[in-house]
């Protein structure tokens, strides 16, 4: 799955989803993040922000956070990375880290009680949440799970 088609489901199916979508990034405010990230953001991280500044759900408070509230947080981060989902308010929180020397490169993963890499693409990150939210069966947190179980030794 990539970035357009997860922008295209949220576009025709958004009354399905339990999110509500906040107003598109700027050019500007893109950026203005980048220079403070000191990093180029991956492609289709810019073109998430352009089409939506983020959202909100009302399962557990999961948010994907705008750039703005990401940027006022930068100096609590490791150089390239950034937390860009949370839910409860904090209580968990998925960051992406970026490879400065190809920025189209970056990781993803939860930063909860030990952090995980769960992905390398948005788009897988974004499709897993619109269909199994955080906790369901396939969900965010069982993820864990099945990344352990695929990298257990037989």
């Amino acid at each position: 799955m990539i970035i357009k088609e997860i922008i295209k489901q949220l576009s025709t199916n958004l009354s399905s989803y339990d999110i509500t979508l906040y107003p598109p990034a700027s050019e500007q405010t893109l950026l203005n993040f980048e220079q403070k990230l000191n990093c180029p953001l991956p492609d289709d991280i810019k073109t998430f922000y352009l089409f939506c500044n983020g959202f909100e759900s009302a399962e557990d408070l999961f948010r994907i956070i705008p750039l703005e509230e990401i940027t006022d947080r930068l100096a609590e981060y490791e150089p390239n990375s950034f937390t860009f989902a949370e839910y409860l308010i904090y209580c968990d929180t998925w960051e992406i880290e970026i490879n400065p020397s190809n920025p189209n490169e970056y990781w993803i993963s939860n930063q909860g009680t030990a952090s995980r890499l769960l992905t390398k693409s948005l788009a897988e990150f974004l499709d897993r949440f619109l269909a199994k939210g955080v906790f369901g069966d396939g969900g965010l947190y069982t993820w864990h799970d099945e990344i352990d179980i695929r990298n257990k030794p037989q």
